[in-house]
C-alpha cells in the first residue's frame, strides 16, 4: 500500500506540452512546476489536445493536468 501522506495538499492546474508525445508534455509539465513548486506529490491528466500542423501531422501535444504539493509545514496537521 502507498504511503499516505498527512498535512495540507494545494493543487494547481497546468497546461504542459511538447512537440513529441502526450507522455512528455506531461514530463514538462511536472519539471517545470519543480522548479517553483516543492514537494509535488502527484499528477492527474484532466484532458489532452493537439495542434495539427500545415502538413496534416501533430504539431504539438498538449495536456491539462492537476498537479498536487504538499503545504510546507503541514505534515501532521491532520489526523
Amino acid at each position: 500500500m502507498a504511503e499516505q501522506v498527512q498535512g495540507v495538499v494545494k493543487i494547481i492546474e497546468l497546461v504542459g506540452s511538447s512537440p513529441n508525445s502526450f507522455s512528455e508534455a506531461v514530463k514538462n509539465a511536472v519539471k517545470t512546476a519543480s522548479h517553483s513548486v516543492r514537494n509535488i506529490q502527484g499528477v492527474e491528466v484532466i484532458g489532452s489536445t493537439a495542434d495539427v500542423g500545415a502538413d496534416g501531422g501533430l504539431s504539438l501535444y498538449k495536456v491539462h493536468c492537476k498537479v498536487a504539493f504538499l503545504i510546507e509545514g503541514s505534515e501532521g496537521s491532520l489526523s
